[in-house]
């Protein structure tokens, strides 16, 4: 995401599939500017689908919502309020919210970033677990002292941002946190590994495919230091950790392609079991095309970051394309409320609204939120239907248009929901 003087601006919705650009359109006849901003939300897409992060935390997202919609279906027949009670959303995401936050690190920006302290902070979740977090203590443009957290959130939006710097032409400069901190706190611990920025890369991706990616990626920079080790080219660094650096899967050592995979298997059967009819074929068959394709990529071509960035410009980036070719693309929503897809191969994205109903239906649950945010689908898709004033009170009323339901009401239904009277 960036909104720097609010100029333009980009969203993506981690664990739902979902995109959002300040674009008029999407496709032959985006501005490089609006590119950029594509391009940078792509590879939030990527990162999710292709990294142990962001396979877990679209588990724990959407692990929360099926425990929501599991307490909704016990108290069918009975007045539900919206937003629910706190005290149900503690019982519900308490702890995957806690470890979450520790683990994603700082939601402010900053726009001047010289850090002075990068510490180490342990934090006991339960008798079992415990989480390190990452503080950084900074002095900012005005000399004024702060602190902040590094996490996921500084890796995502760092490696995105380095991204779209090597491949698109009209990006727009970001604040230091969190897009160029993951490139600060190398340079305060091992500054030589920048003599080549792709090493940030690299480290990012290494950290990335871990569950706590701040940690691993400031733990592996201390231990780089620790043995001497600069590489002379990034491949030879992604070598280097990956014959040497240890990673470890619930408290025991494990390898990273192995926990990769059982994480990707774990994700997909619980994303299928959250549809499971007919009606949604296309969705599974989506679901399964692109997953397939992430491990594909990660066994055949597990540097293609590199080869993201080693191939120049985005419209001339052959190997950018074939990607996008293969995994295709998040539901794209433009400035004008229009939606895009770019369908994998194998597979179409007729089951795209569908995931951001998933979105939807958590809003509403969680902050009372009852407009229905995909009016805009429902406007243009080729089954059209009817909008009236259930879209903006209470979707889960909303009838059939010529025996079709809307995406919402559709998976409200199938959930086995229509009994649950809710009240604002």
């Amino acid at each position: 995401m960036k909104d720097l003087n609010k100029s333009t601006f980009g969203s993506y919705l981690l664990s739902y599939f979902c995109m959002k650009i300040d674009a008029l359109t999407y496709g032959e006849n985006m501005t490089d500017r609006e590119i950029s901003l594509f391009i940078h939300e792509y590879i939030h897409y990527l990162q999710s689908i292709t990294t142990i992060y962001g396979l877990e935390r679209i588990n724990s997202e959407l692990s929360v919502l099926a425990n929501l919609v599991d307490w909704l279906r016990i108290s069918a027949n009975s007045r539900v309020t919206i937003p629910l009670p706190e005290d149900v959303l503690n019982t519900v995401v308490r702890n995957n919210a806690l470890i979450s936050n520790l683990v994603w690190g700082d939601t402010d920006d900053i726009s001047h970033l010289h850090i002075v302290k990068v510490d180490s902070d342990y934090f006991q979740i339960d008798e079992k677990r415990q989480v390190e977090s990452i503080s950084l203590s900074y002095r900012n443009e005005n000399g004024l002292d702060g602190t902040c957290t590094f996490g996921a959130r500084e890796i995502y939006e760092g490696m995105a941002y380095m991204i779209e710097q090597f491949i698109t032409k009209d990006y727009e400069e970001s604040p230091d946190h969190p897009y160029c901190t993951a490139i600060k706190v190398a340079n305060f611990i091992y500054p030589q590994l920048l003599d080549d920025r792709r090493n940030i890369l690299v480290l990012c991706d290494k950290a990335l495919m871990s569950s706590n990616p701040g940690a691993e990626y400031v733990n592996i920079l201390r231990w780089l230091k620790q043995v001497h080790f600069l590489p002379s080219t990034p491949d030879e660094l992604f070598y280097f950790l990956d014959y040497n650096w240890e990673t470890f899967d619930l408290n025991e050592k494990a390898g990273v392609l192995d926990t990769f995979i059982n994480h990707i298997e774990f994700v997909r059967s619980n994303l299928h079991s959250l549809l499971q009819d007919e009606r949604f074929a296309d969705y599974h068959k989506w679901l399964d095309v692109i997953f397939d394709y992430a491990i594909d990529l990660r066994k055949t071509v597990p540097m293609f970051w590199l080869d993201i960035v080693d191939n120049g410009y985005v419209k001339d980036n052959l190997y950018f394309h074939a990607i996008l070719h293969f995994a295709g693309s998040p539901l794209i929503e433009t400035v004008k409320h229009e939606y895009f897809t770019v369908d994998p191969e194998g597979s179409d994205s007729e089951s795209m609204p569908f995931l951001k109903v998933f979105h939807q239906i958590y809003k509403v649950l969680v902050e009372g939120k009852t407009q229905c945010e995909l009016m805009p689908w429902c406007n243009n898709s080729p089954n059209v239907v009817r909008i009236d004033e259930t879209c903006y009170k209470c979707p889960w009323k909303h009838k059939e248009t010529n025996g079709e339901l809307c995406p919402f009401k559709s998976i409200w239904q199938h959930w086995g929901l229509d009994d649950v009277e809710i009240m604002k």
